[in-house]
C-alpha cells in the first residue's frame, strides 16, 4: 500500500509549532487559506490536499489506511512531531483515524462538523450533477454553471463545487478525481473509526449550529473513543463552519489553544 505524496498551502513559521488542516469531501488546501494566514503567528501551517483532491496525487482508492498513511508519510518527510492536529468535515473523520493511531505524533485534535458514526450517502446528487459537466469540451465557466444549476440549486453549493473546475489543455476540467471519489463515497460514510480506537490528548468538536452533521447524543458517543472532548457549537454556522462564522471560528479555536 502506496502512500500518496500531498501537495500542501504552507504559511511557514519554522520555530512555532505545527498545525496540520485536513479539508473536507471535494475541497481543497485552498478553501482554508484565510484561517491559515490568520492563525501563521502563532503556527508552522500545513494546509493538505487530501489524494483525489486538489493538486495532490491521484489514486484508484480510497481507504482509511492509505489515507492516514499518507498523511503519515507527509509528517514523516517534513519532520513534524507533536502536532496540532485539524479536520473538517472527511478531513475530520481522518484526523480522528489518525490521532487514535498515531496518538505520540498528536498533541491536540480538532474536529470540524464532523462525528465518529456512519452518515447517509452526502454529495452524491452533486457528483451526479458534476459529471454532466464533459471535460475539456467547455471554454466558460458561465456554460459549466448553467450545466449544474437543474441538480445544484443552491448557490453557495454550486459555487463551491465549481472550485474544482480548472483549466485544462483543451478546456475547462475537474481537477479532483471524480470517478473514485463518487465510486468512493459507500466508504466515506462509514465510521471512521473501531471500537478499541482511543485518542486521549486534548480534543475539540467545533459544530455548526445550523447544520445537519452533528446531533444530540453525537458527542457523548465520541467519549467512547476522545474522552477528553469537548463542543463548542456556532449558531450562526452550517457545515462550512469556518466560512460561515469564521470571526466566531476563529475566536473559539484561540480561546480553546
Amino acid at each position: 500500500m502506496a502512500a500518496v505524496k500531498l501537495n500542501s498551502l504552507r504559511f511557514e513559521n519554522p520555530k512555532a509549532p505545527a498545525l496540520v488542516i485536513l479539508h473536507g469531501l471535494l475541497g481543497a488546501s485552498r478553501n482554508w487559506q484565510t484561517i491559515g494566514k490568520a492563525l501563521k503567528d502563532r503556527f508552522d501551517i500545513h494546509i493538505l490536499d487530501l489524494r483525489n483532491h486538489g493538486s495532490s496525487a491521484h489514486a484508484e482508492t480510497m481507504r482509511w489506511s492509505e489515507l492516514t498513511a499518507d498523511l503519515s508519510a507527509y509528517l514523516k518527510a517534513h519532520e513534524l512531531q507533536n502536532i496540532t492536529l485539524l479536520g473538517h468535515s472527511l478531513g475530520g473523520k481522518i484526523a480522528m483515524k489518525f490521532a487514535c493511531d498515531h496518538s505520540a505524533q498528536v498533541k491536540q485534535l480538532i474536529i470540524v462538523d464532523i462525528a465518529a458514526k456512519l452518515y447517509p450517502p452526502y454529495h452524491d446528487n452533486e457528483f451526479r450533477a458534476m459529471k454532466r459537466v464533459p471535460a475539456g469540451a467547455l471554454e466558460n465557466r458561465r456554460e459549466a454553471e448553467e450545466l449544474l444549476k437543474p441538480m445544484i440549486p443552491d448557490w453557495g453549493m454550486r459555487q463551491f463545487i465549481m472550485t474544482n473546475l480548472v483549466k485544462g489543455e483543451f478546456g475547462l476540467q475537474w481537477q479532483c478525481n471524480l470517478e473514485v471519489l463518487h465510486a468512493s463515497l459507500q466508504i466515506l460514510r462509514q465510521n471512521s473509526l473501531a471500537s478499541g480506537d482511543f485518542f486521549q490528548g486534548q480534543t475539540l468538536l467545533l459544530s455548526g449550529g445550523k447544520s445537519a452533521f452533528i446531533k444530540d447524543g453525537d458527542v457523548k458517543d465520541m467519549r467512547e473513543w476522545f474522552p477528553n472532548v469537548k463542543e463548542v457549537k456556532l449558531h450562526k454556522a452550517g457545515h462550512n463552519v469556518h466560512v460561515d462564522d469564521r470571526s466566531g471560528f476563529l475566536d473559539a479555536l484561540n480561546q480553546w489553544l
